[in-house]
């Protein structure tokens, strides 16, 4: 099957057709001269073989000069033999693309793989929303032969900065996605790339796919997959390689594991503890917990001059002994005299509930090793509060709905938070999905009777503006959106108590003139709402459009 790009069933990537080796390419992109690369098999049998000499007598070198140059960067011949690899068919000519660069197109994928064999046609998977890339891609040939060669030569080689990986194509998903096989590799050395991994490994049998896993910059996050064909041999990975020394650091192998297969929530024994007084040290701290149970471990995190960073973490024996300590310490108020007051006791004190600001502290690295490693100072922070984000329309619709929070005028009292200790991803996540069900709950509260008023006049402010709508209903808030400077953006908010009221307004306001400008009145929607409909609208016409000109091409 070389006929993947053809397979329009990807239900996120985009509709484009699939590039052409006859198409033009840009005059930056244009492909490299051509080199009549041979058909026949790649030379050498197993493990990395050379670039066959092309027709003409033009050397290997040349061929790999060429991608080069059109890559960006040296061809490392570093793949295995591509005849040993799982997906390998004689008749397969369809290779997938994987580690992409976001910037890397299909002219770049060509002036490449081209210069290999010859090929058939390309397509990066892009989103179908977005067009962004994926960072994969699917490139066919002509012949399996010359799919076979550009594995063994451009696999783990450089485009645009990153190493690529490069697979037989398989339409069978049900290898990958059984995770049979599948194994996480972590406290790798920030100089294990995908290519030493793979070397490392693939002594206990074929790998299907091996990845480390790198951020934004492409340096190394200090874990990886490896991926066999083999249940058999992913077990003997695992024994021969757990606890072993990769460039100077022990690293753990075992099975791999989705995140719903993980340990459960209920059986964490690691706690964070915050508000702490400036005086607690760690065996303060240690005192207060021993009286729930038996604690493995309690640090104060303290900053360089050695002075509380009044947090930390205690982590128990036993699951029950945490969830114990929690239930009888989070929300208790400190007395005067700095002492805990057990009289005082809110169940419902969250850490972002605090009102002091304190310097920002470190997350654990492993759970259940709360002294043994110092935890990063931004991640204790991010768990005081979910990180800003400029509101969309519909959430400053909803928020001017509301009018202003009233302060708190309860005089303020000090509490000790005592939760379970959680790694950054899942505290973000959980905080992400707070503010959602928040925000959809605030967005619903405020549907069919909240308008959007925009071409406002600079001059125009919350009073005029309610003034101007108060004679079509009762109005529960008026808002004119300001920026940090307190000039008006041009565009306000008017929330109806119902929206019989909300839609007389749109029918009497909307183009009715205010200070000479001619405003605009329509029921507030979310952004992502209004997206949909917009591109609903321009599919019709679109449709229409090609109707229309089919019919004549016909008539014609």
């Amino acid at each position: 099957g070389a006929a993947r790009p053809a397979d329009r069933s990807l239900a996120r990537t985009s509709e484009q057709a699939p590039y052409q080796k006859n198409q033009l390419l840009p005059p930056t992109m244009a492909a490299p001269a051509a080199v009549a690369a041979p058909s026949g098999p790649a030379a050498g049998g197993a493990g990395p073989a050379a670039v066959p000499a092309p027709a003409g007598g033009v050397a290997p070198s040349a061929v790999a000069a060429a991608a080069a140059a059109a890559a960006g960067g040296p061809v490392q011949r570093l793949g295995p033999a591509a005849s040993a690899m799982p997906g390998y068919s004689p008749t397969n000519a369809s290779l997938y693309v994987g580690d992409l660069a976001p910037s890397v197109a299909e002219p770049d994928l060509f002036a490449l793989f081209n210069v290999v064999g010859s090929v058939s046609s390309i397509r990066v998977c892009r989103d179908a929303m977005t067009r962004r890339s994926l960072g994969y891609a699917y490139v066919n040939f002509h012949s399996p032969q010359d799919a076979e060669r550009a594995i063994e030569a451009l696999n783990f080689s450089q485009i645009k900065g990153r190493a690529c990986r490069i697979m037989w194509s398989q339409r069978d998903p049900y290898l990958r996605k059984s995770g049979k096989g599948n194994i996480f590799v972590k406290n790798l050395h920030e100089s294990v790339d995908h290519k030493m991994l793979y070397d490392t490994f693939s002594l206990f049998g074929d790998i299907l796919s091996c990845k480390v896993a790198v951020d934004q910059s492409g340096k190394s996050k200090g874990y990886g997959y490896v991926h066999f064909t083999e249940e058999e041999s992913a077990k003997k990975a695992i024994d021969k390689v757990n606890g072993m020394v990769i460039e100077g650091l022990q690293v753990y192998v075992g099975p791999f594991q989705r995140r719903n297969e993980r340990r459960s929530a209920s059986e964490w024994t690691n706690c964070y503890v915050k508000n702490l007084p400036e005086d607690w040290d760690s065996d303060k701290l240690k005192e207060l917990m021993g009286k729930y149970g038996e604690v493995v471990s309690a640090v104060v995190m303290t900053n360089a001059d050695g002075t509380s960073k009044r947090f930390g973490f205690v982590n128990f024996a036993k699951p029950e002994e945490a969830k114990a300590a929690v239930d009888a310490l989070n929300g208790v108020a400190f007395a005067e005299d700095g002492g805990l007051n057990f009289d005082d006791k809110d169940a419902t004190f969250a850490a972002s509930s605090t009102k002091d600001e304190e310097e920002d502290g470190e997350e654990k690295k492993e759970e259940g090793e709360a002294a043994k490693e110092a935890p990063k100072a931004a991640d204790a922070a991010a768990a005081d509060k979910p990180k800003a984000e400029a509101p969309k329309e519909g959430e400053e619709a909803a928020a001017a709905a509301e009018g202003e929070e009233k302060k708190d005028d309860k005089p303020f009292v000090r509490r000790l938070f005592v939760g379970r200790a959680q790694k950054k991803s899942e505290r973000m996540r959980e905080l992400r999905e707070q503010y959602e069900a928040r925000r959809q709950e605030r967005l619903s509260k405020f549907q069919g009777v909240n308008l959007y008023v925009k071409n406002l006049d600079d001059t125009v402010d919350d009073a005029r503006l309610r003034e101007e709508f108060s004679k079509h209903g009762t109005i529960t808030s008026a808002r004119v959106m300001k920026d940090r400077k307190n000039v008006s953006k041009g565009f306000g908010f008017v929330c109806f108590a119902t929206p019989e009221d909300a839609n007389k307004a749109v029918e009497e306001m909307n183009g009715a003139m205010i200070n000479s400008k001619p405003i605009y009145v329509a029921l507030a929607q979310r952004k992502e709402v209004r997206r949909a409909q917009m591109e609903a609208q321009y599919a019709r016409a679109a449709g229409v459009g090609r109707g229309r000109v089919r019919g004549q091409s016909d008539a014609a």
